[in-house]
């Protein structure tokens, strides 16, 4: 196993990958290697699956509160892989999330990877 693969966070996701990564480094290495997050590549994959969904509608398809999936959102946006159009006057959960082409390519080259 390298030894330079990027440190995981201290999360219980995070320390759960870290001990993957020891064991069998396909899945878990494919994400940390992309610099993503499990969690955020669950998220990444449904909308690459599901195509753009609002963030409240995306936290119940996939079982993740609506905060952390809007943190994980953000990240994704900062790496240019989600695109999050702006909240209504409804509230910061209506915002519509798309993948940008780049987040496509790394989902389905991920994908690709794992098959």
């Amino acid at each position: 196993m390298s030894t330079d693969l990027p440190k995981t966070d201290a999360s219980i996701a995070g320390q759960s990958a870290e001990h993957y990564i020891a064991m069998d480094d396909s899945l878990a290495a494919l994400l940390l290697n992309h610099g993503i997050k499990v969690r955020d590549f669950i998220l990444l994959s449904f909308l690459s699956d599901q195509g753009p969904l609002s963030v409240a509608r995306l936290s119940r398809a996939v079982g993740i509160d609506p905060k952390m999936t809007l943190r994980s959102l953000r990240r994704l946006c900062s790496a240019n892989l989600v695109l999050r159009d702006p909240a209504t006057k409804d509230g910061k959960y209506d915002a519509i999330a798309r993948l940008t082409m780049r987040g496509e390519e790394i989902a389905q080259k991920i994908i690709s990877q794992l098959g």
